[in-house]
């Protein structure tokens, strides 16, 4: 699929059996009148789970436009997964801004926090999907990540089963993000990232006893989203060079 211009439109269809298809109402409506497409023209398209297909335009009508495959490529997933356990912030926009960046690096799971100091107590869990949907389109990946329901830090915490797992804190006794990942034995990892005036003590403490390695992230003071953001980036730089 190399061969396929940068610019070509990218779909998603989570579940797609057989060689022809047909878009669902909304995105044919987006595909015919927004980006104008015709028949013949071809189309990436995602299901989230691994694939990318090449398609052609059959019947470009903007409530049932009719494609048929005519390429699939199973994409190997990241050497690693991460999970990110982010706190939802004052304002949504900020949090969703997040998802969608960190899509584009190839994160594989996002769980909003309620903590202690959590200002926002609801979040907008069809929007967030739809923001990750569009992630996916924009940065044609072949994987959806998981965007999971507003979890309690303490259930979080009880729960997680990775044997990689850090909590991001502000003070007290703590190691590099580069050593957590350069000791780290596999690759599956749960970062938590506090809400704007970090975790509370007893959080930090909490998340230590269940085995969670407490890290810094520099002397610069991130916002929730930067830091969240920056480990993100961090381990796709440190896999794309080991």
């Amino acid at each position: 699929m190399n061969h396929l211009p940068s610019n070509i439109s990218c779909f998603y269809i989570p579940n797609i059996d057989g060689n022809v298809i047909r878009l669902p109402e909304e995105e044919s409506k987006h595909a015919i009148k927004a980006l104008r497409l015709h028949e013949n023209d071809r189309v990436l398209i995602s299901d989230g789970k691994g694939y990318l297909f090449t398609a052609s335009i059959q019947e470009a009508n903007y409530k049932n436009t009719l494609l048929k495959i005519e390429e699939r490529k199973v994409i190997p997933p990241l050497p690693y997964h991460i999970h990110i356990a982010l706190s939802p912030l004052q304002h949504a926009d900020r949090f969703e801004w997040f998802i969608e960046k960190a899509i584009e690096m190839g994160i594989s799971q996002i769980t909003p926090l309620l903590c202690h100091r959590t200002e926002k107590k609801r979040i907008n869990e069809e929007r967030l999907q739809k923001i990750a949907i569009s992630a996916l389109k924009q940065s044609r990946s072949a994987y959806l990540p998981i965007i999971n329901p507003l979890t309690d830090f303490n259930e979080f915490v009880k729960k997680d089963k990775n044997l990689q797992k850090a909590i991001a804190i502000c003070e007290g006794d703590r190691i590099s993000l580069n050593q957590f990942i350069s000791e780290s034995k596999d690759k599956t990892y749960s970062i938590l990232i506090g809400p704007e005036g970090d975790f509370s003590e007893n959080e930090a403490e909490i998340a230590i006893k269940n085995k969670y390695s407490a890290i810094d992230l520099g002397n610069s003071t991130l916002r929730s989203e930067t830091a969240a953001l920056y480990v993100t980036a961090s381990m796709k730089y440190f896999f794309s060079n080991h």
